[in-house]
């Protein structure tokens, strides 16, 4: 029996100093510098994500990330936590300061934590804005929340009871059981030594080095991961109200687009805006080419039913559905509240925006004339007045929604209907001319 158990002993033994002898022999370790005060949001959650699969991709031994964050959305934050805890390349966490509501719940998704001296990790129940004002979000978002504290305390094999009392503050602590006093009032938020104590955290460690020297990692290759200038520029664009102002103007592009004859600024307002946005979403790792994708073909079968097929129908409802889920499907299945914010604000913003520019248009035939691209101005005319073809006749060239192309003794016109559709090819009556502006009306 003593034999065995000096077997086991001389087995363990070699697979400790082995498993050393991997981690000190040359390693290499990814360290994701912390964003000082860094709000937990789509960006950052991108940020992440980059930095895993980039190291992934360099074969490295160990991922660090250093965190020093308030919170921020819970969303973000789940999205983060797969990240970590699917990761190839072995994830520890050094709080460097903070680790507040989502950042507790990021720190407990990975191997191993470490904190720094006047570090603190908790308070993590979900919140939401009432004004100006914090308020405490419904028992559903708290239920959800705890549940995956709880699951990711088990998953790396901390206190479970603790990390459910960052989320509840109903849920009572006591010394003899959990390592800390804990009322139904409060949430519970750990000092570095509180949390090494209980079992949130590992250990305590105030440097990348120290963590490498206490994990016994020797002559490590270090590579920092920090923000470089184009993260700042995909921060901007994924802040919610930019994304919304972006959506707007492409809305509106595309709106602009259909009320004026040929190709103009509206169609290449509306590609670069919805460019912008697509190339956002894209490079923030929540969303693939399929969004884009979908969202070009809503636009495509919009198109037909609107300059193709009079009326409106099937192609176009299946065109309003594709380019919504194209919107959606662009934001993630994690930030689907996200989306509907950035879509409500967008089309608060479009009505505004159609408005004016139906009434300016309306009042402006000159402005409507600057904006066309067409290059095909063979036979067009443009003068101050149009009186003399006060009832004449011609033939739509092109389809009136209201404005459009009319023909009328071989040269062309730019006109438009008293608000109907008129299709391709219809008989049209010159029924007003008010200066430069030419009224039509269909006739058999």
């Amino acid at each position: 029996m003593k034999k065995i158990n000096n077997i086991f002993i001389m087995l363990f033994l070699s697979i400790f100093i082995f498993s050393n002898y991997l981690y000190s022999k040359d390693s290499k370790v990814y360290v994701i510098k912390k964003q000082e005060f860094q709000e937990i949001n789509r960006w950052y959650a991108g940020y992440i994500k980059k930095a895993i699969d980039k190291a992934y991709d360099d074969k490295a031994d160990l991922i660090i990330l250093e965190l020093d964050t308030p919170g921020g959305l819970v969303s973000s934050a789940l999205s983060i936590k797969s990240y970590i805890m699917d990761s190839q390349v072995p994830v520890i966490v050094y709080i460097n300061k903070n680790a507040l509501s989502a950042g507790a719940l990021i720190s407990l998704s990975a191997k191993e934590i470490y904190m720094s001296d006047g570090s603190v990790i908790g308070a993590a129940t979900p919140v939401y804005l009432n004004g100006n004002e914090p308020k405490k979000a419904g028992e559903k978002e708290v239920s959800a929340m705890r549940a995956a504290m709880r699951s990711s305390a088990e998953s790396s094999k901390k206190n479970i009871r603790a990390a459910e009392a960052m989320v509840d503050e109903t849920i009572v602590l006591n010394k003899k059981e959990d390592g800390i006093d804990l009322d139904d009032k409060t949430l519970l938020t750990l000092s570095a030594d509180e949390a090494v104590k209980i079992n949130i955290a590992d250990k305590k460690a105030n440097s990348i080095n120290e963590i490498l020297e206490l994990k016994n990692i020797e002559n490590a290759e270090i590579i920092n991961i920090e923000e470089e200038s184009y993260d700042s520029v995909l921060k901007f664009l994924l802040n919610p109200f930019v994304l919304s102002i972006i959506m707007s103007i492409g809305i509106a592009g595309i709106y602009l687009e259909i009320k004026t004859p040929g190709f103009g600024v509206g169609g290449v307002t509306a590609i670069i805006a919805f460019a912008v946005f697509f190339f956002a979403q894209f490079f923030s790792g929540s969303s693939s080419f399929l969004a884009p994708a979908i969202f070009i073909l809503g636009i495509v079968l919009l198109g037909v039913e609107i300059f193709l097929i009079p009326g409106f129908g099937v192609t176009g409802v299946l065109g309003i559905i594709g380019i919504v889920a194209g919107i959606f499907m662009s934001f993630g299945i994690h930030n689907i509240a996200v989306a509907v914010f950035v879509l409500f604000i967008s089309l608060i913003i479009d009505i505004i925006l159609i408005i004016l520019i139906a009434r300016f248009m309306t009042k402006s035939k000159e402005f409507k004339n600057k904006i066309t691209l067409d290059s095909d101005t063979s036979g067009y005319h443009s003068s101050i007045s149009y009186d003399d073809l006060l009832g004449k006749e011609g033939i739509a060239e092109t389809f009136f929604r209201p404005s459009g192309y009319i023909v009328i003794e071989g040269k062309k016109y730019d006109a438009v209907s008293e608000g109907e559709f008129i299709d391709k090819g219809s008989n049209l009556k010159v029924v007003l001319v008010e200066g430069n502006r030419i009224v039509v009306k269909k006739y058999n």
